[in-house]
């Protein structure tokens, strides 16, 4: 008898003692966090009011969240009423445990509950551990010791208030703060704090839109039980029993898609750097704006904050959900051609260098470069036109006569390194008219850059974003001289600065504002770059920015100081003598090499497309043919002439 008793002694010791490697070994194996890897994508502006909500795959409104952003009161009263050992015990409260298993033999029923938090987290990472049976407890009990072990108490609380549901497809305490209270948890009085204690016990029964009565029953519990150890006093529990619950719903709208699209789930925790306002505004006048264009043409716009790059208001397209616009495609990342928008900058470089003054005639006739006949936009020609007019009317000739001066190769070779893009083509001359590709937001990169040169930021989309060390295009004085040059009168009297851009087959139609703290950039075209009738910058995008400013309240620009003088002398003055007697200003010169005859002032200083070249020479040999500089100076006296130089064969 002794013999079996020590056998049956031995079994049951080596069976607990398997049993405690397994529980042990079990609870060493980290925990699968199941539905807490997966949270919404919420688009949250600076202010902290959502934009945009995406959906977790299941259907629920569910954000992460640290403890640092709830309201202690509501962590407290939580602890209180579901768990007063939490702190302390390793996710099983073994007292509870043995207090419920003794109620249950002596009555014979189940009379409390030692369910702890850890253990209603694990039911909430894993649904399948919420049936009611010992197998399940069982395993509810040792995933809670696993969860314990490997995640600390801040962890576990942080996972419980993501995951908790409180009613409908809300999950969790920030979109349950949201919902119900439109207030974020950080913020909650002691009656909110109830409320949302009381919730996730019976989610769909409390809620406070549909059951009022029950929701309101189930708060004044929470309070009574928690009243002596949160030191409430009868006045008070009084006070808090009688207030209200809301009654409605918080439903956010969608004003963000493209931004969403545009980042993942970890970027999008950060706050944007979006204004709420603004973003509703602007996409609501883009919307507008657009219904008065045909199908399939479609609308972006975006505000941008001069100096610090911060992006104030984004939107991707008119209509989101329009197949026949293709509303999905965010065409403020589409390759697009940018039309003339990028001729400031070339005028710009041009003075900055040297090669032209501010009161610079050039004469807009047609030219030919290496076979390449541009024209403008407008068919016909100027003639001699000043580069204010130049810039205005946004002249095709002029500006590429000028990025020739510039050198089309380096100025390319400069934006491309600016914007990070490595060149594998070159546009050549046709930069100066849409040639060299850009997405929108690299245009408003370039215009950040022109706005404020060695001061702007590149783009930043989140208020923690840090500032740029980047490159620098311009100086100061040079862009200063072409934004008083660009700087006109609206019809309404008001200070305007913006330049527009019209692709070939009028595509995209592009126009870009500077205010004194922001620049505005509007576009429309076609989603598969079909050509239209109807788009100009002028007539389409301009009217956009304009729309955008005045309803933001956005400041006009002003005269900016510090900029290139005009030049003391005329091309000729009345007592200066001729210093070049041959070839005549806009001469169109056919040769069979590249050197052409020159005469003139033998003792002055000569310089070819911006290179001294000394005293006179004979004849000039030309890099390229195309548009030729010739400059001379003698003593006080400055004469400039442009003339075209075609090589022919004999």
């Amino acid at each position: 008898m002794r013999s079996r008793l020590l056998k049956i002694m031995r079994a049951v010791s080596f069976a607990l003692i398997l049993a405690v490697v397994s529980v042990l070994f079990y609870v060493r194996h980290p925990p699968d966090l199941g539905r807490l890897n997966e949270t919404s994508k919420v688009v949250r502006g600076a202010n902290g009011g959502i934009l945009e909500l995406r959906l977790t795959q299941s259907g629920h409104w569910r954000e992460a969240v640290r403890l640092d952003d709830i309201d202690p009161k509501l962590v407290t009263m939580l602890i209180a009423y579901e768990d007063k050992r939490f702190w302390s015990h390793p996710g099983v409260d073994l007292i509870a445990v043995g207090r419920a298993i003794l109620g249950a033999v002596s009555t014979g029923r189940i009379q409390s509950g030692a369910s702890t938090l850890t253990m209603q987290t694990v039911r909430l990472i894993d649904p399948n551990l919420g049936r009611r049976n010992l197998v399940t407890k069982a395993m509810q009990m040792l995933d809670a010791l696993r969860l314990d072990a490997h995640l600390s108490k801040t962890q576990i609380l942080e996972a419980y208030f993501t995951l908790a549901p409180y009613g409908g497809n809300i999950e969790g305490i920030v979109a349950a703060s949201k919902a119900w209270l439109e207030k974020p948890p950080i913020l909650l009085t002691i009656n909110e704090a109830a409320l949302l204690v009381a919730l996730p016990q019976s989610p769909e029964r409390r809620r406070p839109d549909r059951f009022p009565v029950y929701a309101l029953e189930a708060k004044s519990r929470v309070l009574m039980n928690v009243q002596d150890r949160l030191m409430i006093s009868d006045q008070e529990l009084a006070e808090y029993k009688s207030e209200g619950l809301p009654n409605r719903r918080f439903a956010p709208s969608s004003n963000a898609p493209h931004f969403a699209d545009r980042f993942d789930g970890n970027q999008l925790e950060e706050v944007s750097a979006l204004n709420e306002y603004w973003q509703a505004t602007v996409s609501e006048i883009v919307r507008a704006h657009l219904k008065t264009y045909p199908n399939p043409i479609n609308s972006a716009a975006i505000v941008v904050e001069r100096r610090t790059g911060r992006v104030r208001a984004y939107v991707g397209a008119a209509d989101y959900l329009s197949s026949e616009r293709k509303g999905g495609v965010n065409y403020l990342k589409a390759l697009r051609s940018p039309g003339s928008t990028l001729k400031p900058f070339i005028y710009a470089k041009a003075l900055q260098l040297g090669l032209i003054t501010p009161d610079e005639i050039f004469i807009d006739a047609p030219i030919q470069v290496d076979g390449y006949a541009p024209g403008n936009f407008d068919p016909n020609f100027t003639g001699e036109v000043s580069l204010k007019d130049a810039l205005i009317r946004s002249l095709n000739i002029p500006a590429i006569q000028t990025l020739q001066k510039v050198g089309a190769v380096d100025f390319e070779s400069a934006i491309a390194t600016f914007l990070g893009h490595n060149l594998s083509t070159s546009a050549g001359l046709s930069l100066a008219v849409g040639g060299y590709y850009l997405t929108a937001e690299e245009l408003v990169e370039l215009y950040l850059e022109f706005a404020d040169p060695e001061h702007a930021d590149g783009l930043r989309f989140f208020e923690s974003a840090d500032s740029k060390n980047r490159s620098f295009l311009f100086d100061a004085r040079s862009v200063n001289t072409v934004q008083n040059l660009l700087l006109q009168q609206n019809i309404d009297g008001r200070s305007t600065l913006f330049k527009t851009g019209t692709s070939h087959n009028r595509q995209d139609a592009w126009a870009v504002a500077i205010t004194q703290g922001h620049i505005i950039l509007a576009w429309l075209g076609t989603p598969d770059v079909e050509a239209t009738q109807v788009l100009t910058g002028r007539s389409a995008a301009y009217p956009l920015t304009q729309k955008i400013i005045n309803a933001l309240g956005l400041s006009a620009p002003t005269k900016r100081a510090d900029v290139i003088s005009v030049s003391s002398t005329k091309v000729v003055e009345e007592t200066c003598p001729r210093l070049i007697q041959f070839p005549e200003n806009g001469e169109w010169i056919k040769a069979d090499n590249l050197s052409i005859s020159v005469s003139g002032a033998a003792s002055a200083t000569w310089y070819l497309n911006g290179k001294r070249l000394g005293l006179l020479q004979s004849r000039l040999s030309i890099n390229n043919p195309g548009v030729q500089r010739i400059t001379v100076k003698a003593n006080n006296c400055i004469e400039t002439i442009e003339i075209f130089v075609e090589v022919v064969e004999k």
